[in-house]
Formats: structure tokens, sequence, C-alpha cells
């Protein structure tokens, strides 16, 4: 089987399972949407179970993703399996030491962290403060519950790189639907003991216990689907072993100390955008920006992600072995199949975003312009460039080139903050903008920084493949907004129908652009052949 064949068949396979994960996941948040909607306990809900995400970042996460993968499989390539599976056991004893240890932490100083990311709202009246020590307390409560999770991401993100090492992709992609289910189900439970929450009602309430423990009991579960694939890879010389003069822990440690910085940049960058999407007030701006955020994940996640996954393993071989131009052209092609999907899906997205929050979040409704679909509209600009800088990053950090991977990550988030402050200190709109300007500026920056170590890939973005699927998704933008304009419908089926239509017609010349394109490339081939 030749290596494209078998690259494809595991995109396939990992595009697969991400798809699925991301529908269920996407299918959570509609629930949680319907469930909470855009409510102080919306927002008290969401930021409790952001912050673990951004501590797991902050404390190992990031270093885990961008070093584990490249130093076992130069390990595994320098010492042999034995030697290598020692390194890999002491590295692995290490990163479950720090993430006890994080969630203790994290558990005691609960009531701090919430009130760092709250500051900003101010109340005028008593019963406004009332309000917000409520919200607060309320935050606390389900952050105290969620801080397990830390715990479980560690072990899934250990558990996928060490299944990616040995070349299996799926069951990483696959688990997070159990996660989804399972919150599924705790959602729909808990909207049936309380249909109107508030917080006020949860205040002190059992029904918050019950839908805090159900939101981690998913994680852990997707860590407990993990295991079976895990007992047949082969991983049986991992142990409890802790040498702290390894050299691949000394290794990560010294690669980690950068990624710390990028972390904590990205972390740093996030908290500000949170807290002033918390201080804007209005209906729930944190849950507008959390659901806008997962509804643009989506492209990105089944398409870039699935691509990634299964070239990191490729990319770090490479680097190890030296084979620049190899490296480059894995990354051109993986660049390639990523824009080809996401362009027309960033035009699709910035057209169809109020309507698509309208029908799945707000009861079938798109009346009044809403902010989660502002942000979606906003954050989809900016995909395509979210995309190539992701890309970048993942050679150069394939290259172990960590000092540029933290310059590049310090020069976004600075941006970010930047543009946060001066543009979007008041207004939703302009801090999500704040998000996509500083990727479009880095992912150049990011373009030029692989050039300058021999690993050109900025041709491949206006290749033939990425202009044809450009002209076609213009065609098709043209085609939907002409289409969702002829027709006036803002409730109910009608909406539906309305957004379906456009959708579709939108869909069938996109496809029919990119077939009438292809048969004449084809012909002017034959041409200059004969």
């Amino acid at each position: 089987m030749t290596p494209s064949l078998t690259h494809g068949r595991r995109v396939l396979s990992m595009a697969g399972g991400t798809a699925a994960s991301r529908a269920t996941g996407l299918l959570r948040v509609l629930v949680l949407a319907w469930v909470l909607g855009f409510t102080p306990l919306a927002d008290a809900f969401n930021l409790a179970n952001t912050i673990p995400n951004m501590l797991f970042d902050l404390v190992i996460g990031g270093i885990l993703s961008a070093t584990f993968i490249p130093v076992v499989v130069e390990r595994l390539a320098l010492d042999g399996e034995r030697r290598a599976w020692r390194s890999i056991s002491t590295v692995v004893t290490a990163a479950v030491l720090v993430l006890l240890a994080s969630c203790a932490v994290a558990w005691l100083c609960a009531p701090w962290i919430i009130e760092g990311f709250t500051f900003l709202q101010h109340s005028s009246t008593s019963s406004q403060t009332h309000s917000l020590h409520a919200q607060r307390q309320v935050a606390t409560e389900f952050l105290r519950w969620f801080v397990p999770q830390i715990f479980f991401y560690g072990v899934i993100g250990i558990a996928t790189a060490l299944l990616n090492v040995r070349n299996k992709f799926a069951i990483g992609s696959w688990a997070p639907v159990a996660n989804n289910m399972i919150c599924i189900v705790v959602l729909i439970w808990f909207h049936l003991v309380d249909p109107t929450p508030s917080v006020a009602s949860l205040v002190g309430s059992h029904d918050l216990l019950w839908l805090a423990l159900g939101t981690t009991a998913g994680v852990a579960v997707q860590f407990v689907v993990m295991w079976p694939s895990l007992a047949r890879s082969d991983l049986g010389r991992l142990r409890l072993r802790l040498d702290v003069h390894d050299p691949a822990l000394r290794t990560i440690g010294r690669l980690g100390s950068w990624t710390l910085l990028v972390v904590v940049a990205n972390q740093a960058s996030l908290y500000v955008l949170l807290a002033f999407a918390f201080g804007t007030g209005g209906s729930g701006p944190v849950s507008a920006y959390t659901y806008g955020w997962s509804f643009m994940q989506m492209p990105y996640a089944v398409v870039v992600v699935s691509v990634l996954g299964v070239l990191t393993p490729q990319l770090a071989s490479l680097a190890t072995s030296r084979d620049l131009f190899g490296l480059a052209e894995r990354l051109r092609f993986g660049l390639r199949q990523s824009l080809v999907i996401i362009i027309p899906c960033t035009v699709a997205l910035v057209i169809l975003a109020q309507p698509l929050v309208g029908i799945l979040l707000n009861h079938l409704n798109d009346a009044t312009d809403l902010p989660a679909g502002t942000v979606l509209a906003i954050l989809a600009a900016g995909l395509p460039g979210f995309t190539v800088f992701q890309l970048c990053v993942r050679g150069l950090q394939a290259m172990q080139r960590a000092a540029d991977v933290f310059a590049l990550y310090a020069l976004q988030n600075a941006a970010t903050i930047a543009l946060c402050v001066s543009l979007g200190r008041h207004s939703l709109a302009g801090l999500t903008a704040s998000v996509s300007l500083a990727y479009a500026g880095a992912a150049v920056c990011a373009l030029a920084v692989l050039a300058l170590r021999q690993v050109p890939i900025a041709s491949t973005i206006w290749s033939v493949h990425v202009r044809r699927s450009v002209y076609a998704s213009l065609a098709m933008g043209l085609v939907m907004a002409a289409s969702w304009s002829t027709l006036t419908s803002t409730h109910g089926t009608g909406l539906v129908i309305r957004g379906s239509l456009a959708a579709t017609l939108g869909g069938v010349t996109y496809v029919l652009f990119v077939l009438v394109a292809q048969r004449g490339t084809e012909v002017q081939r034959k041409k200059v052949r004969g």
C-alpha cells in the first residue's frame, strides 16, 4: 500500500471519528443552549467548564501536545524499544503527578479563580450586587466539581499520543462521542427536573451537584473507552517510574519551558477576552462567544485536526532525519487538503451564521441579530488564517523549534490583547474581531518563519486546487446570499426551509463549479499535449 493511500485511509478513519465527535459535541452545545439559554446561569456554567481546559493547557497540556510525540519518536529511533519505554514511563509518571497536584490547587483556589474572571462586571444596585454574588457562588461550585476534568484531560492526551505513535488514530477521535452523549443525557435530565433554572434556584441545590458530576463523568468515560485499544497496542512496557535525569524528561523540560511560555500567552489572551466579554453584560456574552467558537471549530476539527493528527508522526520522523524537503512536501500536502475544504466552510458560515444560530440555539427564531451569530460570522472569517497558523506551528514543533513557536504565539496573543483593549473593550463583536485579525497576521508571520527555516510552503495557498476552491466558494456565496434574501421567514418551519434552501443551492453551486473547472483543466491539458 502506497504512503499516500495509507495516509488517506488514516485521515478518513480519523475524520470519521472526529466528525462523529464534533457532531455529538455540536448536539451537546445545542442541548446546553436550549436548556440554559443565554442567561447568567449559562455564563456561570460555561465559564466554569472552560477553566479546567485552560488550567490543563497551562499546567501540562500544551507541553504534552507540543513535545510528547516528537520526543517519543526521537527516543524510539535513537534508543530502541526497551530503553525508549523507560523514558516514556518517566514522562508519563511525571505528568500524572503534576496533574494530581494541579487538581488539588485548582480546587482550593476556585473562588479566587472565578473572582479573577468576573471582576470587570460591576453592579450599581443592591439587587445587581446580590445577583452577581450568587452567579459567582454557582460558578465556583461548578468549577470545584469540574476540577477533576484536568486530570482526565491529561491522561486522555497521553493515551491519544501513545496510540498515535503506534499509528492508531481512530479511537482517539471516536472516544469523545461517549463524553458528549453522557453530557447530553445529563442536560436532558436536568431540564426535566428544573425546566426554568436560574442562578438563584441553583444556589445550594443538589441539582447543581448532579449536573456538574454528570459533566465530569463524561470526561472520565472518554478515557475509559480508550482503555481496550491501549491494552492491544503493545504498551506493556509502560511502568510507574520517575528518573529526573532521564534524557526524554530533560528534553521535554527544555522544550517545555518555551511551550509553557506559549501556553501562558494563550491563556492570558483568552482570560482578557473572557473577562472583557463578561464585563460587557447583556444576555450571556460568555455563552455567546463559547457557542460561536464551538460552531467555528466544527469544520476545523473535522478537517484540519484529522489531517494534522495523521501528519504529526510523519512530520516528527522527517524532522528527526533532517529531511527538510520531505517535511515541506508533507506540510504543503496537509495545507492544500485543509484549505480546499476550509474555504467553502468559511464562506458558508459567514453568510448563514445568524440563521444557523437562530435555528439551532434560539428556538427557531431569527427575528433579531443574535450575539452568538455575530461571533460565529466573525470567527469564521478568520478560519483560513487560523488554519494556516496552526499547521505552520505544527511543522515548527516537529522540528523542535520551540523558540520560534513561542515567538509566533507571543505575537498572536499580544496582538489579540492589544486589539481587545483598543477595539473590543465594550463590544463582543470587537472582541471577536480581535481574535480573527490576530490569527491572520500571525499566519503570515508563521509562513515567513517556515521559509526562513528552509521549509517553504506559502506557494500552496494559491495553488491550482486552492484557487479553484476560492472561485467556487465565491460563486457559492453569491447564490447563498441571493437565495437567503429572496425569502423573508424568520420563525419556525419557514426559517428552516429558508436556511436549508440557501445552503442546498450554495452547495450544489460549489460542486458544479468545481466539476466544470476540473473539466476545463483536463481539456486544456489535452490541447497542450496534442
